[in-house]
């Protein structure tokens, strides 16, 4: 009879809870790109890698394999646009 009723007691909580959950609204901020891509403006005849802050970032060519694609970490973004060829518009950064 005690089992009984402490199952109905968890029951009722466990409705009560769950009520409780559904009514509140939680925002979820959102989620921030992980990965920044840059673009080289004119055609690229060779690859190049690009080190910032003593990491390598090599790039991917586009489809037609014409521009080169560097997919740089957020954390690394703002140091990569102050290289040279971004700052002198080389490579450009999609946003």
């Amino acid at each position: 009879m005690a089992i009984k009723k402490l199952v109905e007691e968890r029951d009722e909580l466990t409705k009560v809870v769950k009520k409780k959950a559904a009514a509140k609204k939680v925002e979820v901020a959102p989620k921030k790109a992980d990965h920044v891509l840059f673009v080289s403006a004119d055609e690229e005849v060779v690859s190049f890698d690009i080190t910032v802050m003593g990491e390598k970032i090599t790039p991917r060519w586009d489809s037609e394999h014409e521009h080169l694609i560097w997919r740089v970490p957020s954390r690394l973004a703002e140091r990569f646009a102050m290289h040279e060829f971004v700052v002198k518009g080389r490579i450009i950064r999609e946003d």
